[in-house]
């Protein structure tokens, strides 16, 4: 998906299958284990490949931890594209896409979320001006984003928009946390699970007009 100059072309003669599971690997390991502490040879072992490949693939564990970071920011961009535009959007209607979006990411790159989570907190010197650039990328990637392009005159009362995506965003948080290891259809029911608790949020937040044939 990315990697640019620190990942060895033939990484990308894998099968997509093949890349996917060094990618999840990696977001395993960091997400439960320091920077510090992941081994490489745990890493290599999920991936069921040799340690000897991983290094061919990777340079290094800074590269190769890079690289996972690099990738998590382009999947989410990607998503970004699908809704980008001039005209305002519907609050809910945004949120309720993009949490089936990270659900997808969830089932398919179960640590991911985790892994960047944690990345956040990493202190280690021989990340810090690399990892620092690629953070603020990400903030980019936010609330702040949502707050420019929703629709405010839907609410009964505008001004609480910025206490409604926080709140919208906890309960997010709540739905995803710990769920690396749910299939697809335990996946979906939590969608529907969100989706009723963001129609009992609309309800007490939207204007009369704003909720009829919804």
């Amino acid at each position: 998906m990315y990697g640019g100059e620190i990942v060895n072309e033939s990484y990308y003669k894998l099968t997509l299958e093949k890349q996917n599971k060094i990618i999840n690997a990696g977001y395993k390991a960091f997400a439960l284990y320091s920077y510090k502490k992941a081994s490489m040879s745990y890493i290599a072992d999920e991936a069921n490949i040799s340690k000897s490949l991983l290094f061919y693939y990777f340079k290094n564990k800074k590269e190769y931890y890079l690289f996972l970071f690099d990738n998590a920011i382009q999947f989410i961009k990607n998503h970004k594209k699908q809704y980008a535009s001039d005209k305002k959007q519907d609050l809910f209607d945004l949120v309720n896409n993009t949490i089936e979006f990270r659900m997808e990411m969830l089932y398919s790159f179960p640590y991911a979320y985790r892994f960047i989570t944690k990345a956040y907190y990493e202190i280690y010197s021989e990340l810090d001006d690399e990892l620092s650039i690629r953070k603020n990328k990400m903030i980019h990637i936010g609330k702040d984003e949502i707050l420019d392009i929703v629709e405010y005159d839907r609410l009964k009362n505008p001004c609480d928009m910025k206490n409604l995506i926080n709140m919208i965003f906890y309960i997010a948080d709540g739905c995803m946390r710990g769920r690396e290891e749910l299939n697809i259809t335990q996946i979906n029911e939590i969608i529907i699970d969100f989706k009723n608790m963001m129609e009992s949020l609309k309800k007490n937040y939207y204007k009369e007009e704003y909720l009829l044939n919804k």
